[in-house]
């Protein structure tokens, strides 16, 4: 029975968690909060910015680490769909934060066609979020699935290790303004 592209091989499926690096951000919200309260360390004019940012980089670390507790089940159908349904969660919230710092610090992100890991981050986001699944090519149930290395759609691919890294990017910059005081490496 075919259910997802590349599902059956699957053999070494295993994004590596951040829990260690960002120990703290349950609780940037409330930190955010209370230095904002306490401190005004956010101008005015930043602070929805700022808000809407830890929220996305809480979710997209959130939803990672459900995804990689979910890939030691990846084998089997549910475990599969759980780890899918997180990394495309992971994926929405992890975009949308870079778009923010994007477009509202001036960050360039990528060139077009430079095929660069925000390039494809970008074409994966947009593919889960805008296609018809009745305009799915023959044999492709799914426009995003999962394989060993990361999340795939037709045309390209993004490693873990490419979403870990742009996890890290945000919520390094999120940590900076919402309480907690960085990891030393």
């Amino acid at each position: 029975m075919f259910v997802s592209q590349e599902m059956s091989r699957l053999t070494n499926c295993a994004p590596q968690s951040l829990a260690d690096e960002f120990p703290e951000h349950n609780h940037w919200l409330d930190q955010f909060v209370l230095r904002r309260i306490f401190h005004n360390h956010i101008r005015e004019d930043r602070a929805a910015l700022a808000f809407v940012l830890v929220r996305r980089a809480a979710a997209a670390l959130d939803e990672w680490e459900l995804a990689c507790v979910a890939a030691s089940n990846v084998q089997t159908l549910s475990g599969y769909f759980k780890m899918l349904r997180h990394m495309e969660n992971c994926i929405s919230a992890l975009w949308q934060g870079l778009e923010f710092i994007r477009r509202a610090l001036q960050v360039k992100l990528f060139d077009k066609g430079d095929g660069s890991s925000y390039e494809r981050l970008n074409w994966v986001y947009n593919v889960g979020r805008h296609f018809d699944p009745q305009e799915l090519p023959s044999g492709n149930l799914h426009r995003l699935w999962i394989s060993n290395d990361g999340v795939n759609t037709q045309e390209h691919v993004v490693t873990f290790v490419e979403l870990r890294d742009a996890i890290k990017y945000l919520a390094g910059l999120v940590q900076e303004f919402a309480g907690s005081s960085p990891k030393a490496d």
